[in-house]
C-alpha cells in the first residue's frame, strides 16, 4: 500500500533534485517527491516509520542547494547518446594524439572524460 508524507521546510534555497531524490532514495528505494518550494510530497511503495519521516525530513532540510553548477552537472549526468558519442569520439582523437611518440602520454577512458567535463562544470 502507498504513502503519501506532507513535509514543509523552512529552507530558503532549492534544493538539488537528484542529490534530494538520491537521499530520500537511500531511506527508502521507492521514495518519489514533488514539491511547490515550501511542501514537499513524498511518496512510498509502503507505511513510512516515524524514524524515517524525521529522515525524510531532514534529507529535506539539508539537500545542497541547487547551484548554476550543480544545474550543469545534473545535465552533463544526462547526456543523450548522441551527446556522449560526440564527446567520446574527440576523446577518441585526442587519445591518437596522445599515444603518438613524441608526445607519450597516457589514454584517458570515456569515464575519465566525462568526470572531468562533470568537475569543469562544477567550477564555471
Amino acid at each position: 500500500m502507498a504513502a503519501y508524507l506532507t513535509l514543509t521546510s523552512p529552507r530558503v534555497t532549492v534544493p538539488d533534485p537528484v542529490a534530494l531524490l538520491v537521499s530520500l532514495r537511500a531511506i527508502d528505494a521507492t521514495a518519489g517527491y514533488s514539491s511547490d518550494g515550501v511542501i514537499y510530497r513524498v511518496k512510498t511503495a509502503t507505511i513510512v516509520s516515524p524514524g524515517n519521516v524525521n529522515a525524510m525530513q531532514a534529507a529535506i532540510d539539508t539537500a545542497p542547494a541547487l547551484t548554476q553548477q550543480r544545474q550543469a552537472q545534473n545535465e552533463i549526468d544526462q547526456l543523450s547518446i548522441s551527446q556522449r558519442a560526440l564527446v567520446l569520439a574527440l576523446i577518441d582523437a585526442i587519445n591518437v594524439l596522445r599515444t603518438h611518440p613524441a608526445i607519450g602520454l597516457p589514454a584517458v577512458t570515456p569515464a575519465q572524460a566525462l568526470t572531468a567535463i562533470r568537475n569543469k562544470a562544477g567550477t564555471l
